[in-house]
């Protein structure tokens, strides 16, 4: 779960929710699965929840290029 952000289901409100897959059925959203109502949803992944989460940011990826 993104540090800093609560993560709700989207269909009951339950913040009863744990990561499913970093990745959705596109590379911009993460799948969570809620305890609550037991259901799967997505979660747009936004450019702060990929810092918070310690993968790379287009910073990161310009500063490797330059290096390469």
């Amino acid at each position: 779960m993104p540090i800093g952000r609560e993560v709700r289901c989207v269909f009951c409100g339950s913040v009863n929710v744990a990561p499913l897959s970093m990745f959705g059925t596109a590379q911009l959203v993460s799948q969570y699965y809620c305890h609550q109502c037991k259901s799967v949803f997505e979660r747009v992944r936004w450019r702060d929840d990929a810092k918070e989460e310690g993968e790379p940011t287009d910073e990161d990826q310009a500063a490797l290029s330059a290096v390469y």
